[in-house]
């Protein structure tokens, strides 16, 4: 048996029944080549304007070694409206590949050790031996971010270096308003064979035997569902970005990184390699945990799928024409299909942040393999940077949403929100906008007093009903990180907690018949804070509470 959760997640959120399979048909028509052996791993990868720095990437996954006795590995191309060479430089690496293919048809096959080193050894202009040290798998003129200075790989190194075994797939989809990032690893998703499920951002690299560790990482823990890995900044650099990558490299296991998913995304997403049946239990979810609907929480179903329904593991929130619709959601984006009525998210966040909640919410494990196989580039104009989805605002509101929906820790308890200043605030308010505004989160429901006022049609009464008890099951604890907190003040906020609750006619959840215990929620973004509080609160070590946690 694989035991992938602790008891408390497991009866919050018990398992999903998975279908007998999902459909796996090429997508785009006719333009994938088929192929008679199942690879081991499939590599998921969304493309629009990618170049210059699309050869070096696609030559760096292409070459990957390790595989080859277990069936090689394919990457799937899926480009998205690329009006710069992109997509036309890819078919001509297809078709470079395929008379490669054609040329080897006849020769005896050559799998041994000294074949993979000769396939490897020597590297192609411009990626030979000027890299930063012995252990570096790359040239320092690979990793730079200014575009005009760099000279990418040719169709003709990028076909040369490729590893036997491993092959190219590509295909196109048509965005859905602003993105066509998350519809393109769905149509990538919905063409893989292979049981192991990898990504990569197309101005990204990896180095030469990355998936071959990740694969060995999770084939040596059983109980993962995916292997991340650290992760290596190159390009633009900039102390805030190296800030969050030392703190998110330093969450290494799977306990660490489900409890840090509210401060940050505790991995990245592209780093890792996917379980296919965890990608269909985050596919089956489909919106469920969001429960926007005034009612009772919808029930989990036994399965989601309808034959020949292909699987959708991502989202890809945006606001278009004034809603928030999946941009992902090749059928239906904007939440109008029977069944689907009553889930449109409320919010709109990165794909990174929505996955990642979306996974532990289902109780999933992650691992992480402790060296740095992913180089994730930076440059100025990236829209982790620039753009709003992205903003402190976004996430914090991703956070809140899930901290309260189906699942979700806090959902029916009371909250104390511990912190200071404009941070405390901005919290509470998201919290409780969760509770009243964009996301109902199944809260009138927990409001007679508010949905006797709905019942009668008292709009007024009911908003004002229902902001009190908001009010009342999210509370502000002002609070500096050092300051002692004695059993007294932790009994007094807890019992105000509970006489706030019990005077706004909130009913919360109860354990055999007694309520239980507020959470609370520490609101500091920096590791030295957080440090004085976990000092403070040794409760933060108590896997069984699961009552105390950090958000930032």
């Amino acid at each position: 048996a694989r035991l992938r959760m602790s008891t408390h997640e497991r009866d919050a959120n018990p398992r999903d029944e998975l279908p007998p399979s999902a459909k796996r048909t090429r997508v785009g028509g006719d333009d994938a080549p088929a192929s008679s052996t199942a690879p081991c791993v499939s590599v998921l990868m969304p493309c629009r304007n990618a170049m210059p720095w699309l050869p070096d990437c696609v030559g760096s996954v292409l070459a990957q070694v390790g595989l080859e006795e277990h069936g090689g590995l394919e990457l799937i191309a899926v480009d998205d409206s690329s009006t710069d060479g992109s997509r036309e430089w890819l078919d001509a690496l297809a078709a470079a590949l395929a008379a490669r293919v054609d040329d080897a048809v006849g020769e005896p096959a050559d799998t041994s050790a000294t074949a993979t080193a000769t396939a490897t050894a020597a590297p192609p202009p411009g990626s030979s031996a000027d890299g930063d040290g012995a252990d570096e798998p790359f040239p320092a003129s690979m990793l730079g971010w200014e575009s005009d200075a760099h000279t990418p790989l040719t169709v003709e190194q990028v076909a040369a270096t490729a590893a036997r075994g491993n092959s190219l797939v590509v295909l196109s989809v048509k965005a859905h308003g602003p993105s066509g990032q998350g519809k393109a690893l769905n149509a990538a998703y919905a063409a893989a064979k292979a049981d192991l499920v990898g990504e990569m951002e197309s101005d990204d690299l990896r180095p030469p035997d990355a998936f071959a560790k990740l694969r060995e990482a999770l084939m040596n823990n059983p109980e993962w569902d995916c292997a991340t890995s650290r992760v290596r900044l190159c390009g633009w650099q900039r102390p805030g970005m190296e800030r969050w990558i030392e703190w998110q490299n330093a969450q290494v296991t799977g306990e660490a990184m489900r409890r840090a998913r509210f401060i940050e995304i505790p991995a990245l997403r592209a780093s890792g390699l996917y379980r296919r049946e965890a990608l269909e239990r985050v596919a089956m979810r489909d919106g469920r945990e969001d429960d926007v609907s005034d009612g009772s929480p919808e029930d989990e179903p036994t399965s989601r799928h309808v034959e020949d329904e292909p699987s959708r593991p991502y989202r890809d929130l945006w606001v278009v024409d004034g809603v928030v619709a999946d941009c992902a959601h090749d059928a239906d984006p904007t939440y109008d299909a029977i069944g689907r009525k009553g889930r449109r998210p409320s919010g709109w966040w990165p794909v990174d942040a929505d996955f990642w909640q979306r996974w532990f919410a289902c109780g999933l494990v992650a691992g992480k393999v402790r060296e740095p196989l992913y180089y994730w580039r930076q440059y100025p104009a990236q829209s982790t940077r620039t753009h709003d989805r992205c903003s402190l605002r976004q996430l914090r509101r991703c956070k809140a949403h899930f901290l309260l929906s189906q699942g979700g820790v806090a959902r029916g308890r009371c909250v104390q929100v511990w912190g200071i200043g404009d941070t405390l605030a901005a919290w509470v308010d998201d919290l409780r906008g969760v509770l009243t505004g964009w996301d109902k989160s199944g809260f009138l429901a927990r409001s007679p007093p508010a949905s006797a006022a709905s019942a009668s049609g008292a709009a007024k009464l009911r908003a004002e009903l229902l902001s009190k008890a908001a009010r009342a099951t999210v509370r502000a604890v002002e609070y500096r990180p050092g300051a002692p907190v004695g059993k007294k003040r932790l009994a007094r906020e807890d019992e105000a907690s509970r006489e706030a609750v019990a005077e706004a006619g909130v009913k919360l959840d109860t354990l055999d018949g007694s309520a239980l215990s507020p959470i609370r929620l520490f609101a500091f973004g920096m590791e030295k804070a957080r440090r004085k509080v976990a000092r403070t609160f040794p409760r933060f070590d108590a896997r069984e509470g699961d009552d105390h946690w950090f958000v930032g």
